[in-house]
């Protein structure tokens, strides 16, 4: 099940894998723990969803296994097996609630990890039958406990209690279903009792077609007309919200059956103490809007109610447009206060569009500009706390739309912008755009491709089939001074890169007099080791967020990342090495009570200490009188 190898760079990143019986189509990172400290991984495959928990507080051996009785020739026989079954949401009891028998028991002490691989285990599993592919899966966007957002952000009580997700499937299904955050154990899986809600999301059409994305989030369910005059959370003079305030979930999905078509749902949620809240059975949708092309990729925004902005959808169709749309905000306002019937309100507005530049199919000169195109997107997220938003497009290029328009200029230029990928995969003009950066380094691949472009003949254009593969995966965090940063991963084709600090490098391509630091070769984009499928295609990467319990996994780095393969999930774990001059640094400011020396020391881990810091840890070491006998400040020549 785990196939553990090592690649040595400035870290050692160990990865291992989790062999699925079934083809990947969309894995995700749920945003919060079970309440025994272990992740969940919710993975979409061609016949429903499998779900793993890592890591956090084993199960107990009663909880893991299940007694049965097995009849053979000679007499009948009691004996304990696992129960991974899949369980199949149309004929198993899934939404009655969880006996007390059937509850998971958990083992006295926590999970023992090996100093050499500390590898946390999976506790449990759970695989759910639809009886069709899940091609699409939405999660809320809960803030992080490092977030200044979270303590101002409204979180409904159903979605800290329990797993909430929404599925779109094959057969035009579209599902929100609930579980339990805790694993369940064996006997409540055998049995079906999962504790499980779904609320079918039915459209309004008889003829229904494949869902093409979904987005989740949650919003008030008071009058749609008061949404101006909720409280937002840039402004925190305002009044605040009552907390008896009723909440709803919040669906978005975009559909092409007869027309292009934009679909919200409102699922109300009935407050219920156990279990968190309940939700309908079944639920039509509330607004619908067309649209003029297909929409392929749908993001709410990463703003909490009650920001103004939380209902705020990106919307990317295949032309190249990144469009944003509120279907709560009204779209005009009544012409008397006191005459205007509030819940005669119309809502639904288009906020803002943004549009690709064009670019000449592959082989094709300029000497026909018929064929020029804008290019598609590939994905799209929310950063830098929904002001600002993040596009991969084809061939590999990123950029980052100022949607306040706060530093850029012009309105779909991108306020910094880069490359990732290898250089054959780009067009020979964003080549030498790249060259003209700086120097590159001489390889072997850059002499045959200079030589190529030089007597080679053009190579033909691409298929206009071929579909671009990559993906955005952002994570918030915190940055300095109570700021929201973001930790981006950029997957596309077979390769994978992390930007840790995107707040960092957008400061710095300010800093840099015009010049784009976020080439492949500038700092701030870091390629992911240990990348390897084995030959599989590559799904998807989206990463493990920081958390307070990640201290019981020994040296390990600030973020996981869970590789999405055909039928494997492959999670990346890098640690820090144990070098000499480190492990000196670290006797040299042992024992010291003074808070700098620690401060520093945390630094030069991260590889983040200025030569400020250096002589401050120099200093702390010519200070100490235990294994020192040199007390001569050490300093820098200069």
């Amino acid at each position: 099940m785990r196939l553990p190898h090592y690649a040595l760079s400035q870290r050692i990143t160990k990865v291992y894998s989790y062999d699925c019986p079934r083809r990947l189509n969309v894995s995700n990172i749920y945003p919060v723990q079970s309440p025994r400290g272990a992740d969940i991984i919710i993975s979409g495959h061609d016949d429903g969803l499998h779900i793993l928990w890592r890591g956090g507080r084993p199960l107990s051996a009663a909880s893991r296994t299940v007694t049965e009785r097995v009849k053979d020739f000679s007499n009948t026989r009691i004996q304990h097996t696992e129960w991974n079954q899949p369980i199949s949401i149309s004929k198993s009891p899934v939404t009655e609630d969880i006996p007390d028998k059937d509850k998971p028991r958990y083992d006295a002490q926590d999970e023992e990890l090996d100093e050499d691989e500390p590898y946390p285990s999976f506790t449990q599993e759970l695989k759910l039958s639809f009886g069709s592919p899940v091609l699409h899966l939405a999660l809320p966007n809960i803030p992080q406990a490092s977030s200044s957002l979270q303590s101002k952000a409204k979180v409904p009580l159903i979605v800290k209690q329990r797993i909430i997700m929404t599925v779109a499937c094959a057969d035009a299904s579209l599902r929100l279903i609930t579980l339990p955050l805790t694993p369940p154990s064996a006997s409540a899986k055998r049995d079906g009792r999962l504790g499980a809600q779904i609320c079918e999301l039915s459209p309004s059409a008889p003829s229904s077609a494949m869902a093409r994305d979904v987005a989740l989030t949650w919003t008030s369910s008071s009058s749609l007309s008061t949404s101006e005059d909720q409280m937002d959370l840039d402004n925190p003079q305002q009044q605040e919200i009552p907390n008896d305030e009723k909440l709803d979930l919040l669906v978005a999905t975009s559909t092409s059956a007869h027309l292009e078509t934009l679909i919200f749902y409102r699922i109300p949620i009935a407050f219920n103490g156990l279990t968190g809240g309940k939700i309908p059975t079944t639920v039509a949708p509330f607004h619908i809007v067309p649209l003029s092309s297909s929409a392929q990729c749908l993001r709410f925004s990463t703003a909490q109610y009650p920001s103004r902005q939380h209902s705020r959808l990106l919307i990317a169709d295949i032309k190249g447009t990144l469009k944003i749309y509120d279907p709560l905000a009204p779209k005009g306002r009544p012409s008397s206060r006191g005459t205007a019937d509030s819940t005669s309100v119309e809502t639904g507005t288009w906020i803002s569009a943004f549009n690709t530049p064009f670019q000449m199919p592959k082989g094709a000169t300029s000497n026909y500009p018929g064929l020029a195109h804008r290019r598609r997107i590939v994905d799209v997220a929310w950063v830098s706390g929904a002001r600002a938003a993040l596009v991969l497009l084809d061939r590999g290029e990123w950029g980052v739309w100022d949607i306040d328009a706060v530093t850029q200029k012009k309105m779909n230029t991108f306020a910094i912008q880069g490359f990732i990928g290898s250089p054959d995969s780009a067009p020979a003009s964003e080549l030498k755009t790249r060259s003209t950066q700086g120097l590159a380094p001489s390889t072997p691949n850059t002499r045959q491709q200079r030589q190529e472009s030089l007597f080679g003949a053009t190579k033909p254009a691409a298929p206009a089939t071929t579909k671009a593969r990559g993906g955005v995966c952002a994570v918030a965090t915190a940055g300095s001074h109570g700021s929201v940063d973001d930790s981006i991963v950029l997957w596309y084709g077979s390769e994978a890169y992390h930007i840790s600090s995107l707040a960092s490098l957008w400061q710095r391509s300010l800093n840099s007099s015009g010049k784009d630091i976020g080439s492949l070769y500038g700092p701030g984009l870091s390629h992911i080791e240990g990348l390897d499928l084995s030959g599989e295609i590559l799904n998807g990467v989206t990463q493990i967020p920081v958390r307070s319990t990640a201290i019981n996994l020994g040296p390990i780095s600030q973020r996981d990342f869970v590789i999405t393969g055909e039928y494997r999930l492959v999670i990346i774990q890098s640690m820090r090495p144990q070098t000499p001059s480190k492990s000196l640094f670290a006797q040299a400011t042992a024992g010291v009570s003074n808070g700098p020396s620690i401060f520093d020391q945390q630094l030069l881990e991260r590889g983040e200490l200025d030569l400020g810091g250096m002589d401050r840890l120099l200093d702390g070491m010519g200070s100490k009188t235990n294994g020192f006998a040199n007390k001569k400040r050490v300093g820098f020549a200069g």
